[in-house]
Order: structure tokens, then sequence, then C-alpha cells
């Protein structure tokens, strides 16, 4: 027997669609108003994917609906409430810091400690980083509740418009179900439980803010210009300027896996230079994670909240504050100050790109999001030649096999589709492939795709804000940076009589082969 791969929720979340009311925000002006387009409740719809036995032998039971929605609803909660209890912990850590250093004070200098400048006594910096703490951690704390709410309006009772059941790839299936809680992903980690990965992994509070900060605060721009906006550019350029074609029609389908809080999605669903050209995109982007997804939706209706009151009231803003920085890890810190700087999202050309976006096409953007293992839910069979782009950004050093992600690829792009992708190659902990950038650049060619352009940056790139690193005329925030020179390229597929590969068609049956053997190499299986 072995261990089972965590079975994957996956949620299809179709923002295009009218949105249920906005009602928790944090605005930096109050808004009393509103909105129409919130009247009608808002619809998702959820496909689980679960062992093949399960399927077979019908043994799925309709209260398995009503109990993956309350999983749902119960672990946004937690990972909410978890930003309290992190609070709790950092006024804890704050408050020991601030009574050693007054005893500590008070052994060295004696009588004298009072006598001293007392602005330049560390118990003094700690008192007033105390109240500070307080103050930011309960903006954030409202923010965190505001981005995973759930709460509905309108009539809305269901997360769900229906559930779907699919069949899993993972390996070595025992066909129990007796556990809907790992159905949402393992959070980025390999072992440590639910529990674990929602203190830990990707599912956390601390993510839904540092994704917030990086995809829609406006000090994150110089950082999304780079990677966001270069995929961009790039599929404006092969469908405008390079011949790019998607057979002669106007839409353009494509997929963001690894979406996070769906920037790209979104700067690629509102993209004027392809608009004005005649080409309508329809997004869909995809996470393993239901806390991204429900944030993103919440930034996507502050947009619409915000695209109402323009036509309502004129420029009244609705934006949140936020404070990105609050809670990094003590080390390696140059200024207490920058610390407790605010931001605010979502940014001002986000705003814009709405606007810009309903003026030109008076509609909403196509933009969609599903919820779940990208393996099982694009190995399917419904999903071989789907796509004209897939683009990924931050996203292939995910992969606990490679192989499998590249020819997934392959499966969901139509002929001449492209898959545009930037982003380093630091592959995670689940990996058991690690190629390096010139073996993928073969594995790649070995697929079957036409490599357009293929480089390394030559400079490094800040992940979540430029002052991270510094540099050109800005205040470092640490002594130590996290950055990247991204893997950027462009990779064409060629029809299969082109590169003289088997048919995808059997593609469901390879990657469940794949699992097993990834399971294998792990140890989970045993083979003799």
């Amino acid at each position: 027997q072995s261990s089972l791969r965590l079975l994957s929720l996956v949620v299809v979340m179709t923002i295009s669609s009218l949105l249920s009311s906005y009602s928790s925000s944090v605005p930096l002006r109050p808004s009393t108003s509103s909105c129409p387009i919130f009247a009608t409740a808002f619809q998702i719809q959820a496909s689980v994917s679960v062992p093949q036995q399960q399927l077979s032998t019908n043994r799925l039971l309709n209260h398995d609906t009503d109990k993956i929605e309350t999983l749902v609803k119960e672990k946004l909660n937690r990972i909410a409430t978890g930003y309290q209890i992190h609070g709790e912990k950092m006024k804890r850590t704050l408050e020991m810091e601030l009574e050693l250093s007054g005893k500590v004070e008070k052994c060295f200098m004696g009588d004298n400690a009072d006598g001293h400048n007392q602005s330049l006594l560390l118990s003094t910096k700690l008192k007033e980083k105390k109240v500070r703490l307080e103050e930011c951690l309960a903006v954030n704390d409202r923010v965190v509740h505001q981005l995973l709410a759930t709460n509905s309006k309108g009539g809305q009772s269901s997360l769900f418009r229906d559930v779907q059941f699919i069949p899993s790839a993972a390996a070595g299936s025992t066909g129990e179900y007796d556990d809907l809680g790992q159905l949402m992903g393992n959070g980025g980690l390999v072992e440590g439980g639910e529990t674990k990965k929602e203190t830990d992994g990707y599912d956390t509070a601390l993510q839904v803010i540092h994704h917030t900060a990086r995809d829609w605060t406006v000090g994150a721009a110089p950082c999304r210009d780079e990677t966001i906006l270069w995929i961009v550019r790039a599929i404006v350029q092969y469908y405008t300027r390079d011949g790019g074609s998607n057979d002669g029609r106007n839409d353009l389908r494509v997929l963001i896996p690894g979406a996070g809080l769906g920037r790209l999605a979104y700067e690629v669903a509102t993209c004027k230079d392809l608009i004005v050209k005649g080409v309508v995109p329809h997004v869909e982007a995809n996470d393993s994670s239901v806390t991204m997804i429900f944030a993103a939706q919440n930034v996507i209706k502050m947009l619409q909240q915000q695209q109402y009151q323009h036509q309502q009231e004129g420029n009244r803003q609705l934006q949140s504050a936020i404070y990105p920085f609050l809670s990094d890890a003590q080390v390696n810190e140059i200024d207490a100050r920058k610390r407790f700087e605010m931001e605010v999202f979502p940014d001002e050309h986000a705003v814009d790109s709405y606007k810009c976006y309903h003026d030109l096409t008076g509609t909403h953007p196509n933009l969609s999001f599903t919820v779940g293992d990208f393996v099982s839910t694009y190995s399917q069979q419904s999903k071989q030649n789907q796509y004209d782009v897939v683009a990924t950004s931050f996203f292939i050093d995910t992969a606990t096999n490679i192989y499998e992600y590249i020819y997934i690829m392959k499966h969901m792009l139509d002929t001449n589709g492209v898959w545009v992708n930037c982003g380093p190659v630091q592959w995670h902990p689940c990996a058991l492939l690690r190629p390096t950038v010139e073996q993928l650049k073969d594995m790649l060619q070995v697929a079957g795709f036409e490599l357009i352009s293929w480089s390394v940056a030559d400079e490094a790139v800040a992940y979540r804000h430029p002052d991270d690193v510094g540099g050109k005329g800005l205040e470092a925030r640490y002594t130590r940076s996290e950055a990247y020179r991204p893997l950027q390229f462009v990779a064409r597929l060629l029809s299969s009589q082109d590169d003289g590969s088997s048919s995808n068609e059997d593609l469901p049956l390879k990657i469940q082969y794949s699992e097993f053997l990834n399971e294998v190499a792990n140890g989970k299986i045993e083979v003799n």
C-alpha cells in the first residue's frame, strides 16, 4: 500500500459572471453605495478529483458536496483566525524583548540609565514599536478577513453552483475517502498534514498578505514589470506582430497555472494592446490553494465595485490599506521604520485597466479561476487542445516531476499555441527531477516545442518589492536580499507531424504511470 498523494479540490470560479455583494473591504474612503452588478449570487463550480475506484463503484454520497463546502468555509476561517494567533505571538515576543532590554539597561547603566538620552535606548524604541505593531496588526487582520470572506449576499446560500467528480492522477490509491480535509492541496509542503500547511506552507494568512502586496500594490510595480508584464508583452508580440495564429478566431484561450492572487491573469484578461487589435482574451487562472483564489476573487470584487463607483460618482477610490512588511523575520533589518511602511491595494493601474477594458468593450473581463492540483486537473482528456496560450510565472519549479508539466503543456495547447514562462528554477522540496536551465531547454525541444526565445535575465529581480534588494537609488530594507534572474522563454508547440512525437491521447494513463514511478522514487511504494 502507498501513501496517497493529497487529493485536490478543483473549484471553478467564473469571475466574469455577476458577483455577490461586496461587503467586507477596509476602504480608505468608506462607501455606502450598493453595486447592482453584485446583486446576483456569485456562481462557483466545484470539481473534485477522487480515486478511480470511487468513480467506478459509485461510492460518492450526496452529503459529500455539503461536506466540501463546510470544509472550505472552516479552512478559510481557520486561516483568518490564524493571523490573530500570529499577531498575539508577535506581541508576546515584543513584550519579552521590551522587559529584557529594560532590565539589562538597568543592570549595565544602573541609576544612570534614566539620565541617558531616553530616545537612544533600545527599550524606548521597543515601546514605540509596540504601539505601531498593535495598530498595524489590527489593519492587517481586517484585510485578511476581508480577503477570505465567504459570507454571501443576495440570497446566495451555497459556495458552489454544483460539484463534479473527476478521476485523480494519484498513484497507488486504496479508494479511501474519509478525509476530505486533504482535498485542498499540500500547501507547498511535502509532509506535515493540514495543520502544518496552514501555519508554515502556502495556505497561510501571511502568504495572502505577501501575495497581495506583490500582485496588487504600486510599490511592487517594478517587480511586476520585469516578470508579469514581460509575459504580457511576449503574448502581445506573438499574437499581434509575430504572426501568431488562433485559427482566425477573435478569442484567445489562455491558461495561467500557479496564478496566486491573480495579477498575471488579470493583466492578460484586460490587456488593451490585444483588445484594440480585435483579440479578446478568455483567461482561466489555476492555483492549488482555495485560500489564494478566494482572496483573488475579493480583489476582483473591489475592482468591479470601483468601476461601478466611477460610473455613478466619479473618481472615488475604494482601496484598502495593508502593511506587507510587518511580519517579516527580525533578521538582517536595517531600519525598523521600514517595517511599518503602508501600501494600498488594488493599485491605480489595476483600476485604470478595468475602466479601459469596460470602456472598450462595454462589458467585464473574461476571467475565471480553477482551484486544484495542476497535474490531476489538466491531464484529463477533456483538456486536450483547449488553449492557445499557457503562461507560467514562478511556477515550473513547483513540479514534482517536470516531465509531467512539459507533456501536460503539450497536451493542453492547440497547434501553434505558445507556452510563455518567466521565473526561476528554484526547485521546490517536492521536486524529484531538478534540471538546469540548459537541460530544461533540451527537454522542451525533445517534447516538440520550437523555442522562439530563450534567455536568463541579465539582472536580478526582487521577488516582492524593490526595496527588499535596494540599489539604483533605493534604500535597501535588509542586509540580505531575495532576488532572482528569471528564465524567460516563449515556446511554440509544433504540429505532431512536425515533431515526430506520439499522440497525447493516452496522456492520462502516462501521467498515472509517471505518478506511480514518483511514489517508487520517494520510497512510498515498494517494488519487489
